[in-house]
């Protein structure tokens, strides 16, 4: 009898493993895309202000003008 019930947790929970991923997935997904596409304009935002503030000397180095620099600087986070 110890066995039968044994067999019958593990058969119900290899059943609810399958129910338990697609839940996980489908609700963890969307907010897990949400983190990246945020991290990914914070990162954005982050880089062009460090950006702008590099001297024209630097700038000549990495083969930009204040005028690139400006350009870009300007452009919302959202914008690639």
């Amino acid at each position: 009898m110890r066995s039968t019930e044994a067999t019958r947790s593990t058969g119900s929970s290899t059943t609810a493993t399958p129910v338990i991923a697609r839940v996980l997935a489908v609700g963890v997904r969307p907010l897990w895309m949400a983190m990246e596409h945020t991290f990914g304009a914070y990162e954005r935002w982050r880089q062009r202000q460090a950006l702008g503030r590099l001297d024209d000397h630097l700038l000549k180095d990495i083969g930009l003008s204040r005028a690139d620099v400006d350009a870009e600087t300007r452009k919302p986070f959202w914008k690639e």
